[in-house]
C-alpha cells in the first residue's frame, strides 16, 4: 500500500539524473530502497516529518546515492527534495555532507539491505546501503514506471496529431476546390471555341481522372451498402470517407492501447508481470480517455472552428464527436474496471469501500458512469423521437463529467491533468459566447424580435416570418439559422436548425397564402431578361442585391416537440411569436460555377432550390439547365409554392418535375394555367433514372446533383450519383444539403 501510493505521488516531483552503471532513476531508486525501513532515531509522529528529519534514513539515503549515482544531476534532485520537506513539514534535510564522515573502508563494512529483509518493513537503528541487486530491482522498477508514465501522454498526443492530418486535409481539400471552381469559370469563358475547349480538357484530363476514382470510390459513397441519410437499424453510418476516417481513429486508438508496455521482473510495486500490465492498461486508458475530452468538446461545438478551416459542415463533426465520445468512454470503462479489479485484490470488498471514501476515487467513478449514460441517451432514435429529453441529459451528464474528472484528477496538482479540463471549459465558454454574439448581432434588442407563425392545415406547412431589417449578417442562399422560442419558458432553452427559404417584404407579401391573381403575368422569361423586376424577384432577392431584407421566412413541416407546439399555437390564427434568432450558419454551396444543377427534394426540402433560385438565374451565373424534382404529399403546399414563386419558375432554364406522393386528386389550387416548365406527375420520383438522365445531358459541362429531403431519396440520389461516377461522368459533384445531428 505504501509503495503504490508512492508511486502515485512521484509524477508531482521532478526528479533528474544522469547514469553512472544503473540509469536514469537513480536518485529516486536510493529514495526508493530506504523508505521500505524505518528508523527510530526520531521520534514516533508524522511519516513525513520522519523522512525530512531523520538522520540515519538521510545517510542512508545519501550513501546510497553516492555508490550508485553519478554526481551530475545530484544538487538539483536534493534542493527539490530539501523544497518539498520544507513545503509539507517546514523542516529541510540534513546537510549532504554528514557522509564526508564514511571513509571508504568504513562504508564496505555498512549493513547492506536485501529485499527479502526490505519486504519485512524492517526498523533499524543504524545506516545502511542497499545490496546491489536491491538496488537494480528498485531502478528497473521505476525507470519501466516512468518510462510508461511519459509513454501514455505521448500516445496520446498522437491523436492530436492524428485529427491535424484529418483537419489538414480537409484544408487542402478546400483550397483544390476553390481552384477547381476557378477553373470551371475559366472553361466556361472559352467555350464558345472548340479547339480551346478540347485544350482544357485534354490538360485536366488526368488530374480529373483521379478526383472521379477518388469521388466514385471515397469521397462520395455511402460508408457500405447504399444507406447512409437512412438509419442503418438502430444507428447511422456516415459517408465512407468519414467511416474510414473514424475507422482509422478507432483502430488507432486499440493500437496505441495495446503496445509499448514494459513489463520487467523483480518489480518491487508489482511483482508479476499479470499485475504490471493490469496497472499499465488501466493508467493508459484512464490517460488516452482524459487527452481524448478536448476533441469531443471541440468537435461537439456549434460555433467550431475547424468547420470554417475545412467547410465540412456540422454533421461530419458532430460524427466525429459521437465517436471519439464513445471511444473516450470505453476506455473509461477498462480504466476504471482495472482499478477496481486491482484495489478488490488487496482486501476485498472491504478494500473498495475504503477508496470510496476517497475523494479522487469516487468522483473517477462518478465521471465513469455518466459517461456511460450519457452514450445511452444520445443513440439515435432517442435524439430523434425525445430531442428534448436528449439535450437535457446531454447538457446536465456533460458538466458533472467534467466537475467530477477535475476532482478526480486534482491530486496530481492543478495542471498536472487538469490541462486537458480547462480546454473543455474554454471551448464551451467560446461557443456560447458566439452564440450570443450570433443573437446580437441579428437583433441587438433581443427582447424585441418577434416573428409572425401561420400555419395551413392543408399544406400542413408552418410559414414563420422573422423581421430581419437589424441584422448584420446578410442572408444567403443554403444557410440556416438556430430559433429559440423564449416566451415558452420550459423550452425557451432549446434551439432548433431551420434552412431559409427565402427573404421577402411585408409590404409586398404579407402572408404566405396570396389570391392566386395576385401575381401579375408576364412573358416567359429568358437568359437575356431573366432579371427583370417583378414582385416574386423581390422574395429571393440574392444577399448582395438586398440592402435591408425585411423577413426570413421558414417553411417548417410540424412534428412533435418544438414544431408540433409551433403548430399548435397557429392553428387558429397568425399568432406572434417573441424568438431569438441566432445565425446565419453553414455556407453556400458554389452552384453558379456549374453549367447544369439537378435538385432532388421532397416537401419542405424545397426550401434549398428556393433560396438559391435568383442567384442561380442571375446574369453573372453560369447556370444553363436548372432541374428541379419534387417529391409533394399536398396539392395545397404545392399551390402556395407555384403562385408565389411563378416569375422564376417561368424562365426558360428551369424544369420543374413535381411528384405529389399523396394527394392523387388535382385540385383547382394549383395555377397550372402558363406554367410551361412545370410537370406534373402522381407518385414517387424515379431518382435514379432522373440522374441518369440529367448526367448524360450534361455530357462533360459540369453537373451539380443537390439532394435535400427524405433519408431515402437522399441515398437513392448518392447511389445514382456513384454510379454516374463509374460510367466516366467526371464532371458529376454530389451536394447533400439537409442538417445532421
Amino acid at each position: 500500500m505504501r509503495s503504490i501510493a508512492f508511486v502515485l505521488l512521484l509524477p508531482t516531483r521532478p526528479i533528474a539524473a544522469h547514469v553512472v552503471r544503473s540509469g536514469k532513476w537513480c536518485f529516486g531508486s536510493c529514495e526508493t530502497v530506504v523508505t521500505y525501513a524505518t528508523f527510530n532515531d526520531t521520534s514516533p509522529g508524522s511519516k513525513k516529518a520522519r523522512l525530512c528529519e531523520g538522520i540515519l534514513r538521510a545517510t542512508s539515503l545519501y550513501l546510497c546515492i553516492d555508490e550508485f549515482c553519478a554526481e551530475s544531476g545530484r544538487e538539483t534532485w536534493l534542493q527539490d527534495a530539501n523544497d518539498t520537506c520544507i513545503q509539507r513539514v517546514n523542516a529541510t534535510l540534513p546537510p549532504y555532507e554528514i557522509i564526508e564522515q564514511f571513509r571508504p573502508e568504513e562504508r564496505s563494512g555498512l549493513k547492506r539491505l536485501s529485499a527479502d529483509e526490505a519486504f519485512t518493513w524492517p526498523t533499524l537503528n543504524e545506516v545502511v546501503i542497499p545490496d546491489e541487486e536491491f538496488f537494480e530491482r528498485a531502478f528497473t522498477t521505476l525507470d519501466a514506471a516512468y518510462f510508461e508514465y511519459d509513454i501514455h501522454r505521448i500516445y496520446g498526443y498522437v491523436l492530436f496529431y492524428f485529427w491535424a492530418v484529418v483537419v489538414s486535409i480537409g484544408v487542402g481539400s478546400k483550397v483544390v476546390s476553390l481552384i477547381q471552381d476557378l477553373r470551371r469559370q475559366d472553361l466556361h469563358r472559352v467555350t464558345a471555341s472548340p479547339d480551346e475547349f478540347n485544350h482544357y480538357r485534354k490538360n485536366y484530363g488526368i488530374p480529373r481522372s483521379l478526383q472521379t476514382l477518388l469521388k466514385r470510390y471515397i469521397t462520395v459513397p455511402a460508408a457500405f451498402n447504399s444507406r447512409c441519410s437512412q438509419p442503418f437499424k438502430c444507428c447511422t453510418v456516415p459517408t465512407r470517407i468519414q467511416s474510414l476516417t473514424i475507422l482509422a481513429f478507432v483502430v488507432l486508438n486499440i493500437v496505441l492501447c495495446s503496445v509499448g508496455y514494459r513489463l520487467t521482473d523483480g518489480n518491487l510495486y508489482w511483482p508479476t508481470q499479470r499485475d504490471q500490465l493490469l496497472r499499465f492498461v488501466s493508467d493508459r486508458t484512464g490517460i488516452i480517455s482524459l487527452i481524448n475530452f478536448p476533441l469531443i468538446w471541440l468537435f461537439g461545438m456549434r460555433n467550431n472552428t475547424l468547420i470554417w478551416m475545412t467547410g465540412w459542415d456540422f454533421g461530419t463533426y458532430n460524427n466525429f464527436h459521437r465517436w471519439v465520445a464513445r471511444v473516450s468512454t470505453a476506455q473509461a470503462v477498462i480504466h476504471s474496471i482495472g482499478y477496481t479489479i486491482m484495489i478488490c485484490e488487496r482486501d476485498g470488498l472491504a478494500s473498495l469501500m475504503r477508496y470510496l471514501h476517497k475523494t479522487y476515487f469516487w468522483n473517477g467513478e462518478l465521471a465513469t458512469i455518466l459517461m456511460c449514460a450519457l452514450i445511452a441517451f444520445s443513440v439515435y432514435g432517442l435524439r430523434r423521437s425525445h430531442y428534448e429529453v436528449f439535450l437535457a441529459v446531454h447538457i446536465v451528464c456533460s458538466v458533472f463529467i467534467l466537475v467530477t474528472m477535475y476532482y478526480h484528477v486534482l491530486i496530481f496538482g492543478a495542471w498536472e491533468w487538469n490541462g486537458f479540463v480547462y480546454p473543455c471549459v474554454a471551448v464551451w465558454v467560446f461557443d456560447r459566447l458566439l452564440r450570443g454574439g450570433r443573437i446580437l448581432a441579428f437583433n441587438y434588442r433581443v427582447w424585441n424580435t418577434k416573428a409572425t407563425a401561420t400555419y395551413n392545415p392543408d399544406s400542413h406547412i408552418v410559414s414563420l416570418r422573422v423581421p430581419c431589417n437589424k441584422s448584420w449578417a446578410k442572408p444567403q442562399p443554403g444557410t440556416y439559422y438556430y430559433i429559440y422560442v423564449v416566451d415558452e419558458p420550459l423550452y425557451a432553452h432549446q434551439s432548433h436548425p431551420f434552412t431559409l427559404a427565402y427573404v421577402s417584404t411585408e409590404i409586398e407579401r404579407p402572408d404566405l397564402q396570396l389570391p392566386l391573381s395576385s401575381i401579375s403575368e408576364r412573358p416567359s422569361a429568358h437568359r437575356a431578361n431573366s432579371n427583370d423586376s417583378s414582385e416574386s424577384d423581390a422574395l429571393l432577392q440574392s444577399a448582395d442585391s438586398l440592402s435591408k431584407p425585411d423577413s426570413l421566412v421558414f417553411l417548417i413541416r410540424p412534428y412533435d416537440g418544438f414544431t408540433g407546439r409551433l403548430a399548435k399555437r397557429a392553428a387558429s390564427h397568425r399568432t406572434s411569436v417573441r424568438v431569438l434568432i441566432e445565425g446565419p450558419y453553414g455556407h453556400t454551396v458554389p452552384l453558379r460555377t456549374f453549367t447544369n444543377i439537378l435538385f432532388v427534394v421532397g416537401g419542405t426540402g424545397i426550401v434549398v432550390p428556393l433560396s438559391h433560385m435568383s442567384s442561380l438565374l442571375s446574369e453573372t451565373s453560369s447556370v444553363v439547365n436548372l432541374r428541379v424534382v419534387w417529391a409533394v404529399r399536398e396539392h395545397a403546399f404545392l399551390a402556395s409554392v407555384l403562385r408565389d414563386f411563378r416569375a422564376l419558375i417561368d424562365d426558360e432554364r428551369i424544369q420543374l418535375e413535381v411528384h405529389v406522393t399523396q394527394d392523387i386528386q388535382v385540385t383547382d389550387d394549383v395555377p397550372a394555367n402558363g406554367l410551361k416548365r412545370v410537370k406534373l406527375m402522381p407518385g414517387r420520383p424515379a431518382v435514379h433514372s432522373v440522374v441518369e438522365e440529367m448526367a448524360m445531358e450534361s455530357g462533360y459541362d459540369g453537373l451539380a446533383i443537390v439532394a435535400c429531403g427524405p433519408a431515402k431519396m437522399a441515398d437513392e440520389a448518392r447511389k445514382a450519383c456513384v454510379a454516374m461516377l463509374g460510367r466516366g461522368v467526371g464532371g458529376v459533384e454530389y451536394f447533400e444539403e439537409k442538417f445532421k445531428w
